[in-house]
């Protein structure tokens, strides 16, 4: 006599399903890898079982061929779909928590508002699915990446190499999927994390991984707008104070804060700000000059400001210009 599937939802209750085989799960729990073509119905069945919204929480769908299949809101946490064919499916707003999506035929499903939460997509083909409005984890990182964190813990480098390798794949096939679909705003978290799992692939304390990490916190690389703001706002100010300690001149006077200025200290910081914000965006009135150590600290701003002033209008471009 068969028994009751030991399977447990996460809510608690046990899968209602009668065992399969000599198993002590169901057919659709069983940890046995299913047979492409051994149920030839299994889109149609599945799809019934969403139809009654049942879970369908831990199924086990590996290699199954499931094109074009309906299961919109429904819960698939925790199955495995690893090398499944799940292409042009209808998932809106589905449940795929923790589920293994390795190697899955993807192309063209719709996963808009769907919850992508802790799943595996290494391998998976994204080619023209719709993510938009999809639920991720905080950040936008993504399972691979933080097993990668994980394994770093624990110092094994060796593992947490694997993992960041795997995560930047998975973070450019998001990236260029989304981007030949004309979702650049999208887009623009995947590729900021492809770019700091390529850093942190980096051998640590090299002087590349020390750049790059310069480049996130002052740019988000090229991905971040108010990043660049800030670090516009302490370029300014930072220069100021290093022009009021050198000091410029404004006509007859020098302004610095060893000078005496009959209009105070604020005034004397105004003016510097202003001397600052002018060499930063290279406009150059000429009514304040630097001299002695000021020129060389002018030079360098300069050239920080334009560089800056670039990333600026390219990560405003990238915000702007979704389609």
């Amino acid at each position: 006599m068969k028994k009751q599937c030991a399977y447990i939802l996460k809510n608690g209750s046990q899968c209602d399903d009668k065992t399969f085989g000599d198993s002590d799960f169901c057919k659709w729990h069983t940890h046995e890898d299913l047979i492409p073509g051994k149920d030839e119905n299994a889109r149609h069945t599945l799809e019934g079982i969403a139809r009654q919204e049942k879970s369908l929480e831990g199924f086990n769908m590996q290699r199954l061929n499931l094109h074009d299949i309906s299961l919109i809101g429904a819960d698939l946490g925790n199955a495995d779909l690893s090398r499944a064919n799940l292409s042009y499916s209808h998932l809106y707003r589905v449940n795929l928590r923790g589920a293994n999506l390795f190697k899955t035929d993807l192309t063209g499903a719709n996963l808009r508002s769907a919850c992508l939460k802790d799943v595996n997509l290494l391998g998976a083909n994204l080619d023209k699915a719709k993510f938009d409005m999809a639920h991720w984890n905080k950040d936008f990182v993504i399972k691979n990446e933080q097993e990668g964190i994980a394994a770093e813990k624990k110092n094994n480098r060796q593992l947490a190499l694997e993992k960041y390798k795997e995560a930047e794949e998975i973070y450019r096939n998001i990236k260029l999927s989304l981007r030949d679909q004309g979702h650049s705003r999208d887009e623009s978290p995947f590729s900021h994390r492809e770019k700091i799992m390529q850093r942190k692939q980096m051998p640590i304390f090299s002087p590349a991984r020390i750049f790059s990490k310069l480049m996130d916190m002052t740019t988000g690389y090229g991905e971040r707008p108010l990043n660049v703001l800030m670090t516009m706002a302490v370029d300014i100010l930072a220069a100021a104070v290093l022009y009021g300690i050198f000091g410029v001149q404004q006509g007859d006077k020098i302004l610095s804060f060893g000078s005496k200025n009959p209009s105070g200290l604020m005034d004397t910081l105004g003016n510097l700000v202003y001397f600052s914000g002018v060499v930063f965006t290279t406009v150059g009135f000429g009514d304040i000059l630097p001299f002695g150590f000021s020129k060389l600290i002018m030079l360098f701003q300069g050239l920080s400001g334009q560089i800056l002033i670039a990333f600026f209008i390219v990560a405003l471009y990238k915000k702007m210009m979704s389609r």
